[in-house]
C-alpha cells in the first residue's frame, strides 16, 4: 500500500540523503525513487494515517488546473489556498499545470487523450506533458510533476505512470498522491474504467532542513500508531459519464479517515 512505501522513502532520505544547498534552502536529497499507489482498486484512498492530512485543498487544486485557472482567486474559489505563496502581487499565476495540458504549442493534449481512451485504448501515445522549456523563465513555478502516461488493460483497468522532476517529500508528495488518485478516479468515472495502479517516479527526492524534526516525528507516529489504523475509503459522487474536466472537490468524499495528530510543515517557495 502507498503509505508503507512512502514511510520507507522518508526514512531512506533521512538516513542516506546527501546535504545539498539549493535555491530555497538546505535539503537532504537522494536521486531516483518510486512509490506505487495500488490502494484505489481496493476502494481505499491514499491519504496518510501517520499524520493528519487535509485533502480538500488538493482536490480543489486539481479542479482549478482542469479549468486552466491563472488567478489565485480562482484557485481559492475551488478551495485551494496554498498557491497564494506563488502568486504575483496582483494575484496572477503563471503556470503550465493544466494550461499546457490543453494547449501545448497548439495541441490540446486533454482532447487527444479523451479521443484515444474512447476510440483506441491500447494506444501507446496516451501521454500528457506539462514541460515547455521556452516558458520556464516566465512561470511562477515550473511544473514539478510534468509527464503522465495512461494504460488501459484488457480487463478495463486504467493505470497511470507519473513522472516528477522534483518532490518535497513531507509536503508535496502526500498531496501529489491525492492529486493523482483523484485525477485517475475522475477519468475512470467518465469512461467507465476501473481504477488500477499509479506508479510515481521521482528524480530529486528531498526533505528540507526545516522539515527534519517533523519527518522524524512522522516516522515515530507511523510505526507506533499509524500503520495499525484502518485505511480510509472513498466515495465518488459524480454520475457515471461526467466529464472529468468538470471535476470539483465535492466529487470525492473520504470516509472513515483516522490518523495520528497533525504535524506542521513550512511550505518552501
Amino acid at each position: 500500500m502507498f503509505e508503507h512505501s512512502y514511510a520507507q522513502l522518508v526514512s531512506r532520505v533521512l538516513q542516506h540523503g546527501e546535504l545539498r544547498h539549493t535555491r530555497n534552502g538546505n535539503t537532504l536529497s537522494t536521486f531516483n525513487a518510486q512509490v506505487v499507489i495500488d490502494d484505489l482498486q481496493f476502494h481505499q484512498f491514499p491519504i496518510l494515517r501517520g499524520r493528519q492530512m487535509f485533502y480538500k485543498g488538493v482536490l480543489g487544486e486539481l479542479a482549478a488546473m482542469l479549468r486552466r485557472h491563472t488567478c489565485n482567486g480562482d484557485f481559492m474559489e475551488q478551495g485551494c489556498r496554498y498557491w497564494s505563496k506563488f502568486a504575483d502581487d496582483d494575484g496572477s499565476l503563471r503556470v503550465d499545470y493544466g494550461n499546457a495540458w490543453f494547449n501545448f504549442n497548439g495541441v490540446n493534449q486533454i482532447a487527444e487523450l479523451k479521443r484515444m481512451l474512447r476510440e483506441d485504448p491500447t494506444n501507446r501515445r496516451m501521454i500528457i506533458s506539462g514541460w515547455i522549456p521556452a516558458n520556464l523563465n516566465k512561470l511562477s513555478l515550473p511544473c514539478c510533476h510534468l509527464l503522465y502516461q495512461f494504460y488501459v488493460t484488457n480487463t478495463n483497468e486504467l493505470h497511470m505512470k507519473w513522472y516528477q522532476r522534483s518532490v518535497d517529500v513531507m509536503i508535496g508528495l502526500p498531496s501529489d498522491a491525492i492529486f493523482a488518485a483523484a485525477w485517475l478516479l475522475a477519468i475512470c468515472r467518465e469512461f467507465g474504467f476501473r481504477p488500477g495502479s499509479i506508479v510515481m517516479d521521482f528524480c530529486d527526492v528531498h526533505i528540507y532542513e526545516e522539515h527534519f524534526e517533523g519527518a522524524q516525528q512522522y516516522i515515530g507516529q507511523w510505526h507506533e500508531v499509524g500503520q495499525y489504523l484502518p485505511p480510509a475509503a472513498y466515495v465518488y459522487t459524480a454520475p457515471a459519464g461526467t466529464d472529468f474536466c468538470t471535476f470539483t472537490q465535492q466529487d470525492i468524499e473520504v470516509i472513515n479517515y483516522k490518523s495520528c495528530p497533525i504535524i506542521n510543515f513550512e511550505l518552501k517557495v
